[in-house]
């Protein structure tokens, strides 16, 4: 069995800003049967979760926090929980593999539902390191820890749009940008429909202006 080349996926994940293109066919080409890539994706899901809860450990958020950010009462507290942001996630980027897949195919495109899974198992491997990378900052430099942290969401649908535009044989990755946010809006609706079954979303104090 040929072992994994850490260094070569890093260096990847590096060249992943200045050309994504070229990273994606890389990522393409890689051969696997389709149920080894699902669970790949999921055991790269349960890192980020374990990083997810380190962080939680080291930088714990509580209500005041919440508060003092996003105003009182405004976000549950519950969605700081490690393992629900884990179910999240989960729930995030196996939605992003079909919509990538179907979308794409309905606009035109050529890409596989092989790729689809590749192309968000390259995004999550990439959060994994900047994760891990935002959480050794946070000990030491926490300024830049936030600053990492602002980058890994422009980092992600830089990766998204042009990895999706490869795949499905589009030309521009600004129109693909377009389409990646307004499915993410489907999905955060769809999202929050069913945190608010489980009763956990965002909460509206209405009374707080007397009656």
């Amino acid at each position: 069995m040929d072992r994994i080349n850490w260094g070569y996926l890093f260096g990847m994940a590096l060249q992943t800003v200045p050309e994504p293109r070229k990273v994606a066919r890389d990522v393409f080409a890689f051969a696997a049967p389709r149920r080894a890539l699902w669970q790949i994706l999921a055991l790269l899901l349960v890192v980020l979760t374990f990083l997810a809860v380190i962080q939680s450990v080291l930088f714990p958020v509580d209500a005041e926090d919440l508060d003092a950010i996003f105003g009182e009462g405004a976000v549950d507290p519950g969605l700081t929980n490690p393992l629900l942001s884990g179910g999240i996630w989960a729930f995030l980027s196996f939605g992003a593999v079909w919509l990538i897949y179907g979308i794409g195919k309905a606009a035109g495109g050529t890409g596989t539902l092989d790729e689809a899974i590749l192309t968000v198992i390259w995004l999550v491997f990439v959060l994994v390191l900047l994760q891990g990378a935002i959480l050794v900052l946070g000990l030491f430099a926490p300024g830049l820890a936030l600053l990492l942290t602002a980058m890994s969401f422009v980092m992600a649908f830089w990766l998204l749009s042009h990895f999706i535009a490869e795949m499905h044989g589009f030309r521009s990755a600004g129109a693909v940008f377009a389409g990646i946010l307004m499915a993410m809006m489907v999905m955060m609706v769809v999202l929050s429909i069913l945190l608010s079954i489980l009763g956990i979303g965002m909460v509206v104090d209405a009374g707080s202006g007397g009656a």
